[in-house]
C-alpha cells in the first residue's frame, strides 16, 4: 500500500497482454518497474480486490521507457 499510496511513482494497472502485471516509474530517469502482485503463499493475485490482498510482490522486469513522441 506504501507503493500504491505514493503518488510520484504512478502506480498503474496495465492493460491488454500484461493486464495481470502493475507498473511504477523510477521518477523521472526513465524507467519503469513492472510487477505482478501476490498473497502470503507467493500466488499471484489476479481478482478480486487485488490490493487489499496483496502481502507482496514479484518484480517481473525493470524496463527503460522511451519518449514516443520524439
Amino acid at each position: 500500500m506504501d507503493i500504491a499510496n505514493y503518488i510520484p511513482f504512478h502506480f498503474e494497472h496495465l492493460r491488454g497482454d500484461r493486464k495481470d502485471e502493475w507498473s511504477i516509474r523510477l521518477g523521472k530517469t526513465g524507467y519503469r518497474v513492472t510487477m505482478i502482485p501476490c498473497d502470503n503463499d507467493g500466488s499471484e493475485i489476479i481478482k478480486g480486490d487485488i490490493l487489499a490482498q496483496c502481502k507482496m510482490i514479484k518484480i517481473v522486469k525493470v524496463t527503460e521507457v522511451s519518449n514516443h513522441y520524439e
